[in-house]
């Protein structure tokens, strides 16, 4: 394998295609469940987690870990992992008596085409399958597999997304901006900290640096957030790829201060997420080409 710290002057949009290409084959290898497993069930675990997405989480795994090595195996089944646990929060956010989603990923969300029972349990058998990728990482230590599976368990527990959908469905805690990035921060900010301070720990980074790196994660899930917000009020469901109007009912940072304001706080934390990733000496431009592709104004896919 290559050096993870070797520099590069430049990442073109190829790069990013080469490494999303490089999870999306880790990802079908290891959902390959065996024969004992029912059909219907295999179907609807690959129907959510292989449908057309970004793919932002197991990149910034990936990145931070080992840059632009895209053979690098830990990093890629670790930034998997994140993607089990995201894909399996999407499929329980979708059902009926959550958000009652009906499109996801350009596709039917998993509830409408396999049932709202098989749904749950594809969601169950993919945060269970994270973990078990997570032990599997026998490149790494035991001590650094649990520091993993304690941040990763963290992002999604009672402390993470959990509490982010509870809130969420409650009307949150708040209708003021602060009380409004606090839910973003669970809903959205936990998993993209999870997956940057994961590539810290496999990667081997001081304090310091981790700190830098979980204060730019910190800042791009809350702008991920918000310009999904934006979308929520300003794109079709055929443009993103999921339904729209899900939030009309709710209190966002685009419904309390207008989608004008909402605009300058999304560039504001992408201003302070490149300041904080100058301080965390990682070769910076994949990171921008990450943000450039999927944060600029004219964002059209999925998150």
């Amino acid at each position: 394998m290559s050096d993870p710290n070797t520099a590069h002057d430049a990442t073109p949009p190829e790069s990013l295609a080469r490494l999303k290409s490089s999870l999306e084959s880790r990802l079908k290898v290891l959902v390959n469940s065996g024969p004992s497993t029912p059909r219907h069930l295999r179907e609807a675990i690959r129907h959510a987690l292989l449908a057309p997405s970004k793919r932002v989480r197991p990149m910034m795994v990936h990145l931070v870990a080992a840059g632009q090595d895209y053979l690098h195996l830990p990093a890629l089944d670790a930034g998997c992992a994140v993607e089990m646990v995201h894909t399996a929060s999407l499929i329980l956010d979708d059902l009926p008596c959550m958000d009652d989603a009906k499109v996801r990923r350009q596709r039917p969300t998993t509830h409408v085409v396999y049932g709202e029972a098989t749904a749950i349990l594809a969601a169950i058998a993919l945060l269970n399958r994270a973990f078990g990728v997570i032990a599997e990482l026998d490149d790494l230590s035991p001590g650094i597999r649990t520091q993993l599976a304690e941040q990763l368990s963290g992002a999604v527990g009672w402390e993470g997304l959990v509490s982010g959908q509870e809130l969420d469905l409650r009307g949150g805690d708040g209708a003021d901006p602060e009380a409004i990035e606090r839910l973003n921060w669970l809903k959205t900010g936990v998993l993209f900290v999870a997956a940057a301070q994961m590539g810290a720990t496999i990667r081997g980074l001081g304090p310091a640096q981790t700190e830098a790196v979980r204060t730019f994660a910190t800042h791009l899930g809350q702008a991920f957030q918000t310009a999904d917000d934006l979308l929520d009020v300003s794109a079709t469901a055929a443009q993103i790829g999921k339904d729209v109007g899900q939030d009309r009912d709710k209190t966002t940072i685009v419904s309390l201060l207008g989608t004008e304001v909402a605009r300058r706080r999304c560039r504001e934390h992408l201003e302070h997420a490149e300041r904080a990733l100058a301080q965390s000496s990682l070769e910076p431009q994949p990171f921008r080409t990450l943000i450039g592709r999927y944060f600029g104004p004219l964002q059209t896919e999925t998150p």
